[in-house]
């Protein structure tokens, strides 16, 4: 691929951005949105798996501070079209898909867009091949079920599950978005909430204080490459994930209001059918969890 042998420069060009978007704040994007915008899209699906680990510090800062306008930057310049054709490749299986590791990233980066603006979803999706197969909101959201335990490999694994965790939420009605993806997240209810929303709520604190920021690690040759100056950059990284909101959204109060609001979404019939398909055990776990300190 395109400059998959030239990972020193990937690094470095990444590593810099990336303390800019932090350090510099809204006036760095305000005034550098259009070389970000060319630089990412110059690298996305054109460097190897290990070189895009670089890239998503970018888009994962990006995002963390500036989720609303950062996921306008990305959908502009075509990079949110660009997640989903390869998490549509992924799902349909490919040969020359993308591996899971890169999926993970792309798909906490369409997580955190769409926690700022739902309503982007029926501007990004369907995805359809040229031999006619369907990416939709149901295929998106079966991703976000299926991959969720690879979700969680790295230091930061548990940030990422407890994100897709908290757009899974979204997806359970009411949803305004889309009827469709509220009915799917229901017919998959038992897994949502028995195997994603229950472990969220035994591993995550309520505060998020134990979710560590996206990072890359370094292996022998890399460490030689970059001076990035660990300490200052630590630091920094620590103030932006303070103000990262949905690490600190407390997925029990979220998940609570969701579940007091179902039984008048629903309506009675309804509600019954879910509670039945979630199965009492479920429910009273999550109660029990929801209730714990």
């Amino acid at each position: 691929a395109t400059l998959s042998k030239d990972l020193e420069h990937v690094i470095i060009l990444m590593r810099i951005t990336e303390y800019y978007i932090m350090h510099g704040g809204a006036s760095f994007l305000n005034d550098h949105a259009q070389t970000i915008q060319e630089v990412l899209c110059n690298l996305v699906g054109e460097v190897r798996p290990r070189g895009l680990a670089y890239v998503a510090l970018v888009i994962e800062a990006l995002l963390r501070s500036y989720p609303t306008e950062g996921g306008s930057l990305l959908f502009q310049c075509g990079l949110v079209k660009r997640f989903l054709e390869a998490c549509a490749a992924n799902y349909w299986e490919k040969d020359d898909c993308e591996p899971d590791r890169v999926i993970v990233l792309y798909l906490t980066a369409l997580a955190r867009i769409l926690l700022s603006n739902l309503r982007m979803l029926s501007n990004i999706l369907p995805v359809v091949s040229s031999s006619g197969e369907v990416f939709g909101e149901e295929q998106l959201v079966s991703m976000y079920i299926s991959k969720f335990q690879v979700a969680g490999n790295g230091a930061h694994g548990l940030l990422f599950q407890k994100l897709w965790a908290i757009l899974l939420s979204s997806f359970v009605p009411p949803c305004e978005v889309s009827p469709v993806i509220n009915n799917y997240a229901l017919s998959r209810s038992k897994e949502i909430f028995s195997g994603i929303f229950s472990y969220i709520l035994r591993n995550v604190n309520a505060d998020g204080s134990n979710l560590l920021s996206y990072d890359v690690g370094y292996d022998g040759e890399e460490e030689d490459i970059i001076d990035t100056g660990a300490d200052r950059y630590e630091l920094l990284l620590q103030e932006t994930s303070k103000k990262d909101a949905m690490a600190t959204l407390c997925f029990k109060d979220f998940l609570s209001s969701k579940l007091c609001n179902l039984p008048n979404v629903l309506g009675h019939d309804a509600y019954q059918q879910f509670l039945q398909m979630i199965g009492n055990d479920t429910m009273a776990e999550l109660e029990r969890l929801m209730g714990s300190n």
